[in-house]
Parts: C-alpha cells; sequence; structure tokens
C-alpha cells in the first residue's frame, strides 16, 4: 500500500465524533442511534423526516451494505455554557441527533481494468447550518479517508449535491449524466431506429424480478467503465416494493418490460411509470435501464417507444454517449435536455488504483502527484502493457526525465475513469511537464475510448 493517512483535523471544543455500524435491534425493529441518523440525514437534505415503519425498511439495507454511521455530537455539558445552549437544549433536537453525519461504506469501481477496483462510497454528507465553521466537515472527510486507507480501498467516491466542496478532499467529476427526452410521435421529429429489432421485449410483473435485477446488474457492472456496485435499495424500488416518498407502500404505478435475445437468454431490463394522462404530451419516464449489451438497451427502448398512446419517453439518466442514439434514423427524435456529473472519485492508493485501470496504448511514463491531505503524494513510475500497468513508487531523484508530468490528485480523480482528456487538462494548466513530454503519446497511452458511465445513485 502507497497510501498515507492523511492527518486527521481535530473538531472545535465541545463538540465530540462518533463512528458506529447501521444496526437493528433484536426484535428487528431500528436502532435509536441509527433513526436519529436518518432522521438527521432527511432533515439536512430537505427531505420529509422518516416515520418508525419507514425506518423498519431503511435500515436493513444500511446493515446489508455494512454501512458505517459518523456522527458529530454537541457536548450538552458545554453548550449549557454557551450563550445559545439554552434554547439549543429546549428547542434544538435531542442530544442523540447528531450536527454533522457523514456515511461510507464499501463497493467496487470498474476502472475499466481487468477486475474491479476497492472503493469506499460516501453519502449522507450533512453539517448542521447552525454549527458551520467549526472543524466538522473537514474532521469527517480526513478521519474517514483515513479508516479507508487503513482498510485498503483503493479510491473513494461520492455523488455531490454542491459542486463546490469536494475538490479540496481531492475528489473530482469523473463520469457525467444526461436527462433525454425521446419524441416517439410518427410525426414532426418522430422516431425510428436503423436496422430489424431482435429477440423479444415482454412485459412483465415488476414484484418477480428481483433476482433477474440483481443478475443483469452484475452482467452491466463487469461490462461498464465508470459503474459502482448497487445498494439493496434498487432491488426493492425497481420490484414496485417501495413507492417514492412512502416506502412503506408499494408503487402500483411501476411498469417492466424485459429483453429475451434470440438465443432466450434475458438481456437487459427496464423500469418505468406513466406520467399520467393530464401530462403533455403524453410521457413513460424510465427510472432504470440495465442491459447487458447495446442491443438490448436498443430494443427495450424501441418496445417503449412503440407502445399505444405514449409521445414522449424521459431518461433522466442516460450516458452522455450512448450508442443508442446514432441508431435513429432523424437525430433530432432526441432532444439533450441537461449534462451534469454525476460520480466523483479521489484517488487513495495511486499504485492499486493506476494498476486496475485500464490504458488507451503501451508506453511508459513517470507521474509526480501533489495532494494536499497527503494521501497519494509521491512520484510513480508506469509500465503499460498490453492495457496493464505496473506501477512502482520511486523517489524523485530516481525518477527518469523524460515522459515525467505531474498533477495534483483532484486532477487524477478527473483523469481517472477517462471521462476527460489529459490534453484538455493540460491546456487547462493543471498537468504539467517535468522534462520533455511527447504530448500526443502521453495522451494515446492514458486516454480511454468512450465516455465512462455509471448507472447508480447513493
Amino acid at each position: 500500500m502507497t497510501a498515507q493517512p492523511p492527518q486527521v483535523t481535530p473538531l472545535a471544543e465541545g463538540l465530540r465524533v462518533r463512528t458506529f455500524a447501521a444496526a437493528l435491534n433484536e426484535d428487528g425493529t431500528p436502532d435509536a442511534d441509527g433513526a436519529a441518523f436518518t432522521r438527521t440525514v432527511e432533515h439536512g437534505f430537505y427531505e420529509p423526516w422518516q416515520s418508525d415503519e419507514q425506518l423498519s425498511r431503511w435500515l436493513p439495507t444500511f446493515v446489508e451494505d455494512g454501512q458505517q454511521l459518523t456522527g458529530v455530537y454537541v457536548d450538552p455539558g458545554l453548550a449549557s455554557l454557551e450563550p445559545w445552549g439554552e434554547a439549543f437544549e429546549t428547542y434544538g433536537f435531542g442530544p442523540e441527533h447528531p450536527v454533522g453525519t457523514f456515511v461510507d461504506y464499501d463497493k467496487t469501481l470498474n476502472a475499466g481494468g481487468a477486475e474491479p477496483v476497492p472503493a469506499r462510497l460516501i453519502t449522507g454528507v450533512t453539517v448542521n447550518p447552525g454549527f458551520r465553521r467549526r472543524g466538522i466537515l473537514k474532521h469527517m472527510m480526513t478521519s474517514r479517508l483515513a479508516a479507508a486507507v487503513q482498510e485498503g480501498a483503493a479510491v473513494a467516491a461520492l455523488t455531490a449535491s454542491e459542486g463546490g466542496i469536494y475538490g479540496r478532499f481531492g475528489f473530482a467529476p469523473a463520469t457525467r449524466e444526461q436527462e433525454v427526452a425521446f419524441n416517439v410521435t410518427e410525426a414532426g421529429e418522430g422516431f425510428a431506429l436503423r436496422g430489424p429489432s431482435t429477440g423479444r421485449v415482454l412485459p412483465v410483473d415488476p414484484s418477480t424480478l428481483e433476482e433477474l435485477l440483481k443478475e443483469t446488474f452484475v452482467q452491466f457492472h463487469a461490462r461498464t467503465r465508470g459503474s459502482v456496485g448497487r445498494s439493496p435499495a434498487y432491488w426493492k424500488a425497481g420490484t414496485a416494493r417501495w413507492e417514492p416518498g412512502n416506502i412503506t407502500s408499494w408503487n402500483r404505478r411501476l411498469r417492466a418490460v424485459v429483453h429475451v435475445t434470440e438465443e432466450g437468454e434475458v438481456g437487459g431490463y427496464a423500469v418505468f411509470t406513466h406520467e399520467g394522462w393530464d401530462s403533455d404530451p403524453h410521457t413513460l419516464r424510465v427510472h432504470d435501464m440495465i442491459a447487458a449489451d447495446a442491443v438490448s438497451r436498443r430494443e427495450l427502448i424501441r418496445h417503449l417507444a412503440q407502445m399505444d398512446l405514449i409521445q414522449r419517453i424521459v431518461m433522466k439518466q442516460a450516458p452522455v454517449q450512448d450508442t443508442f442514439s446514432q441508431m435513429l434514423v432523424n437525430p433530432r427524435a432526441a432532444a439533450v435536455k441537461s449534462v451534469h456529473d454525476h460520480l466523483w472519485v479521489r484517488v487513495l492508493d495511486p499504485v492499486a488504483a493506476l494498476e486496475g485501470r485500464a490504458w488507451g496504448a503501451d508506453g511508459d511514463f513517470t507521474l509526480t502527484l501533489t495532494d494536499p491531505l497527503g494521501i497519494s503524494s509521491g512520484t510513480y513510475a508506469l509500465r503499460i502493457r498490453g492495457g496493464s500497468a505496473e506501477v512502482a513508487s520511486v523517489s524523485a531523484e530516481d525518477a527518469e526525465p523524460a515522459q515525467h508530468v505531474t498533477m495534483e490528485a483532484e486532477t487524477l480523480g478527473a483523469l481517472y475513469l477517462g471521462d476527460v482528456s489529459v490534453l484538455t487538462l493540460r491546456d487547462a494548466g493543471r498537468v504539467s511537464a517535468l522534462g520533455e513530454v511527447a504530448w500526443e503519446q502521453l495522451a494515446a497511452v492514458v486516454d480511454l475510448p468512450g465516455a465512462p458511465y455509471c448507472a447508480t445513485h447513493f
């Protein structure tokens, strides 16, 4: 392991931190600490507070994932000495409710290499706005990144509600997604696909699909650069067992289809809802579409486009480079509504992360990383052959002067999955040469074909 745990930033006086595993009581009811923690997260994201019944459904998925909950709490003894202490203790939430929250757990990330890399996923990050500027976020982030380093994670990953927070911790956007609306009427900018259909798409009962959802995602995850492992919550939502906004009820509006290949294998699925007859135009909204290959993805969309009385299909989380769009007879039948970043990546162990990544061509170069947190700082010699890298930590004095570049850890996060070219980052002033660098040759080695895609939110 070449990563070094960061120095943990201390909390302000009067705050204490606790990390504990998501858990249930012996009778299966929500653990009180986990319940208070989860309600605090929902409060921080302006979501409705979870009822006890809702928590009894949410928390088992946290337990199954092995989620670690880190909360920062106010010391009641010190709070009572502050001018605001009496109001805080009288009108505020109880002491079991933290003023800072942070959730992390382990999955894998497909970086294009032979095997996915160990990834520490981060979510549920909130700070009570009444307790800003007390080092809460920095303490939670540095302490949990230190734990991730010590426990062998190659990378950390998160999704960001705000874009200006996580760069200083070494994270950078590494995948994007887009919202696309398809006009599926026959007139005007109408929808039609090149080539004949193959296999058959069947409407199915979503409540029967749990094992199929899991099996299909395994295939998708293995072939899709940028994909991260999924939470069990996806199987609950995809089988209609959880209604959005109230997971104690079935989602009776949910519909599902599967594509069966010519060989009789299920190649993919889509789950979707009709937006209602008051929607204009009449719209299907696709909530999740996972396919083992581009053929099944194409046939799933073809089927949805041909459903009776439907005029538009909306996909909010589509790939930014979707082969499907190139199959349209009329490219204007697909309108991109927005493009936004999705998965943010932070390299922890440069050797493990770079050896687990795909590469575009054979070559050798030296990389010097600077890292404000000190986790991945160092100089690394890379030898790439046949799409795989051998990476070794070397001293700066022993590094070869040719093909030697330097960048910050945040920039490596942006480059890692191949969403942006090394030449673009050079021109942005984020990659610098140390000596003579053949930039086009380096780009051929580092850059990857096509954009990465992460179909999983967390």
